[in-house]
């Protein structure tokens, strides 16, 4: 179910053992096991991109699982204070906030704040591309948590770390943008979400690409912020364009993919479409059905959505009081 680890693996035993706690749970980290600080490390990196692919594959639970690992093995081997507890850090408070775990996903990312604090060199961008993810990490926590203004002004510094770190058309600017374009929509602030998305867009663009994953991020922003207005048609083709890079990059069969249609799916209803609302929330059923299973959030999530579609018989026992993982949440 989730794509093969990008990190190259040095030992076969270790990609063995990875694949098998994919299967059976993580074991505890034995301090006693006798293996090389290198190969201890090498084999974190991989737990930390299984942990990433995860997540982005719709399984924060098993995310968190992979990024307490990792974390284990890198604050023994490498120390507390190593830019990958940084990194692992991150993964770890982004499936929490998956999770809907906000208190500890916020310690997660002060407590990377805090590395960052005693140890960033302003001129090593890398740790300054880290402080900036770590700040616009912890504003979208604090959002969620009520927070709004303060969101605000954090995401706000953010992108000017952003622009004065890297300059004005980079895909770290990008994607500051698109987080405070997100904070707007979520307080209502429609027009200013457009806009900064539409911005991010442009940036995205020329530095990553017309099929970068974060090209089509930005792209599903500007299609729900157009929803919000009702602006529908307009909305409609920055999804389709969205699905279209989904599709090329993930499959057909993707989650992400089945996020694309049914945010398609409630701009065609927008419209008054309903008989082509109707076969993309199919399509969009039918794929999380199979890829997560008859009795998973999302999948009652999109059954939902297809229960509201005017003229269609409403079935009964579907209950309208389910919280999305967050793949379709914004539709």
């Amino acid at each position: 179910m989730i794509t093969r680890a990008r990190a190259e693996v040095k030992s076969d035993a270790f990609a063995g053992r990875a694949r098998a706690e994919t299967c059976v749970g993580v074991r505890p980290l034995d301090p006693n096991e006798s293996v090389h600080c290198a190969n201890r490390i090498e084999e974190a990196r991989l737990f930390l991109d299984l942990s990433n692919q995860f997540r982005e594959n719709g399984w924060p639970d098993k995310a968190k699982r992979f990024a307490v690992r990792a974390l284990a093995i890198f604050e023994r081997e490498a120390g507390a204070y190593h830019p990958d507890v940084v990194r692992v850090l991150l993964c770890l408070a982004a499936a929490r906030e998956d999770l809907g775990d906000y208190a500890r996903a916020g310690a997660d990312y002060r407590r990377a704040n805090d590395i960052l604090d005693l140890t960033a060199d302003p001129r090593n961008l890398e740790t300054e591309r880290l402080r900036i993810q770590t700040i616009r990490g912890l504003a979208n926590v604090i959002r969620a948590l009520g927070r709004d203004q303060q969101a605000e002004t954090m995401l706000k510094d953010a992108l000017v770390l952003a622009e004065r770190t890297f300059g004005c058309q980079n895909g770290d600017v990008a994607g500051a943008l698109k987080d405070l374009g997100v904070h707007y929509r979520h307080t209502g602030a429609y027009e200013k979400a457009s806009r900064l998305h539409r911005r991010a867009l442009s940036i995205a663009e020329i530095t990553l690409g017309f099929e970068h994953a974060q090209t089509a991020a930005i792209l599903h922003e500007l299609g729900v912020v157009e929803h919000a207005r009702g602006q529908c048609a307009a909305g409609e083709l920055f999804a389709r364009r969205s699905a279209d890079i989904r599709q090329k990059t993930l499959g057909p069969d993707h989650p992400q993919v089945a996020a694309e249609f049914a945010l398609i799916g409630a701009l065609l209803e927008g419209q008054g479409k309903y008989d082509e609302a109707e076969s993309l929330y199919r399509r969009a059923l039918t794929i999380v059905e199979r890829w997560f299973g008859p009795d998973h959030p999302e999948v009652a999530t999109i059954a939902n959505h297809l229960a509201r579609v005017p003229g269609r018989e409403r079935d009964a026992s579907v209950v309208t009081t389910f919280r999305s993982s967050g793949l379709t949440a914004a539709v």
